[in-house]
């Protein structure tokens, strides 16, 4: 009898704590549903605005190339404010931190949805490389962009928003050295080269992202 009750107490203390780790398995599903969404927003916003921001990286080169670069600055410049801003997605880690770093993986009893998992971590990981590649390429444009143009050319309309300005209509080149345009429209290039690139591999993210949510949602019977 001693043992039987040993036995039985046995087993629901491992009934317990199967329960438990059951919660917190779903609940870390849970979170990383919600981060997974926050994602797809990100990619998203970042869909809508590389292209123009490509666009306007690829009317750049053609001026660097193809027109007169002096007799185009005003183009040039008003073309760069805009080509300044960055585009790259923020992915929310905060729940795939805890998941590889408290080693809670385990808990994910579904070895097809662990694997889904950590195959989207590698996919962010390879985005995340792509955009510090493009960023790198940015801010080599930047350094050579800063030998040929002035900021004097920008104008500000409200004292109450620094990063609103206009550009002068009579914004001219501080050095229209022909080698220093060559480099800086091969910098511009490359970024647009790479831009292509990672516009392409988040459209791929987003699709492994949305598949992985609704693994989630139907093994987990979440909405």
């Amino acid at each position: 009898m001693l043992f039987l009750a040993v036995f039985c107490g046995f087993l629901a203390e491992n009934f317990r704590e199967s329960q438990v780790e059951h919660h917190r398995e779903k609940e870390y599903m849970r979170s990383l549903l919600r981060d997974l969404s926050i994602d797809v927003r990100n990619i998203d916003e970042n869909l809508e605005f590389g292209p123009m921001v490509a666009e306007k990286l690829d009317s750049i080169v053609y001026i660097l190339n193809e027109k007169d670069p002096d007799k185009n600055a005003y183009d040039l410049y008003r073309l760069g404010s805009i080509t300044g801003r960055i585009v790259e997605v923020s992915f929310n880690d905060r729940t795939s931190s805890q998941l590889r770093n408290a080693g809670t993986m385990r808990l994910i009893r579904n070895s097809d949805l662990s694997d889904s998992i950590q195959n989207y971590w590698a996919i962010v990981k390879a985005d995340e490389s792509i955009a510090q590649k493009m960023f790198d390429f940015q801010v080599k444009s930047g350094d050579l962009s800063v030998q040929i143009m002035s900021n004097k050319y920008n104008e500000r309309q409200d004292p109450s928003k620094p990063l609103a300005f206009s550009i002068k209509k009579d914004a001219k080149l501080i050095n229209s050295d022909a080698k220093l345009i060559v480099q800086l429209s091969n910098r511009v290039h490359s970024r647009l080269l790479v831009l292509y690139f990672y516009l392409s591999s988040i459209r791929e993210t987003k699709r492994s992202g949305i598949r992985l949510i609704d693994l989630i949602k139907k093994e987990y019977h979440l909405k």
